[in-house]
C-alpha cells in the first residue's frame, strides 16, 4: 500500500530531491542572514531607556483608557464613569506626548544641531503664493 509522505528508498524523488553543487553537505542555520550585533554595556543611555519604559506604560494606559471609556459609556450606560476614564486617557496621552517632545528638544539641543527652518519656497525658486494661473 502506498501512503503519501512515506519515503521509499528505491524510488527517485525527482529534480527537487537532487542536491545542487552549491549546496553544502550539512545545513548551517547561522549562515542564513547577517550577523546580529551584540550591544556593549555602555551603548545605551540610561535616561533615554528609562524614559522609553515610562512612556510605553503611559501610552498603554492612555490607549486603554481612551478605548475603554467610550465603551463603558455606550455599551454599559455608565456615562459618568466612561467620561472620567476617557479623560484619564486624554491626560495620559497629553503627558506622554509632552514628555516625548521635551526629550527630543533636549536631545537636539545637546547635539548642537538645530533643525533647519522650513520655507514655502518651491524647488524652482518661486514662492508658493506666486502662482499665475
Amino acid at each position: 500500500m502506498d501512503i503519501p509522505g512515506e519515503d521509499d528508498p528505491n524510488e527517485s524523488g525527482g529534480v527537487l530531491s537532487e542536491k545542487s553543487e552549491y549546496e553544502p553537505e550539512e545545513f548551517d542555520p547561522e549562515s542564513l542572514g547577517p550577523d546580529v550585533p551584540s550591544p556593549s554595556d555602555g551603548a545605551y543611555d540610561g535616561d533615554a531607556t528609562g524614559l522609553f519604559v515610562k512612556l510605553v506604560i503611559v501610552f498603554n494606559v492612555a490607549l486603554l483608557a481612551l478605548s475603554l471609556g467610550p465603551m463603558l459609556a455606550y455599551f454599559e450606560g455608565q456615562v459618568d464613569l466612561g467620561v472620567r476614564i476617557f479623560l484619564v486617557g486624554v491626560i495620559a496621552f497629553g503627558y506622554g506626548t509632552f514628555r516625548y517632545v521635551q526629550f527630543e528638544r533636549a536631545r537636539k539641543s545637546d547635539d548642537g544641531s538645530e533643525p533647519a527652518e522650513t520655507t514655502d519656497a518651491q524647488p524652482d525658486g518661486t514662492e508658493s503664493g506666486d502662482h499665475n494661473g
